[in-house]
């Protein structure tokens, strides 16, 4: 009867151990990707913000463009109203373009948490494949 308890003692013993190994490598693996994320996100906030401001160099050069085919179109010479008239629709539409682009990185720098959010989905992704894999399960087709 010793004999039993102190195997069944041990086994609870091996057992706990193996769960805490695994706990400890899970936890382990979560925290490389939280600082891999942090690291990611960091460096695309700091590519965001020069795009932002180089859309804001191309927007006023934009109006820099409409002020000048409006200086042409009031000038009479060999330009045809229709060909200033085309390119005039050009720049607008260009510039909503532009317009559109620059909401999006307006609102990409000031709400991160779209950013953080698309991060954690991914890691949990990434994070959920890895176990799946080391589990042995295949996902369903």
């Amino acid at each position: 009867m010793a004999k039993t308890l102190k195997d069944l003692a041990l086994a609870l013993l091996n057992a706990t151990l193996i769960l805490l190994a695994l706990c400890l490598f899970l936890a382990w693996k979560v925290v490389a990707t939280a600082d891999g994320l942090t690291a990611t996100f960091s460096e695309n906030l700091i590519k965001v913000t020069p795009l932002r401001d180089e859309v804001a160099g191309l927007r006023s050069d934009l109006s820099g463009i409409r002020d000048d085919l409006a200086s042409l179109k009031a000038q009479t010479g060999t330009f045809s109203t229709a060909t200033l008239n085309s390119l005039q629709q050009k720049v607008q539409t260009l510039e909503a373009n532009v317009q559109g682009v620059q909401t999006r990185v307006r609102q990409l720098v000031d709400t991160p948490e779209m950013l953080i959010d698309h991060s954690i989905e991914t890691a949990a992704d990434a994070l959920t494949r890895s176990i799946s894999d080391v589990k042995g399960c295949v996902p369903a087709s």
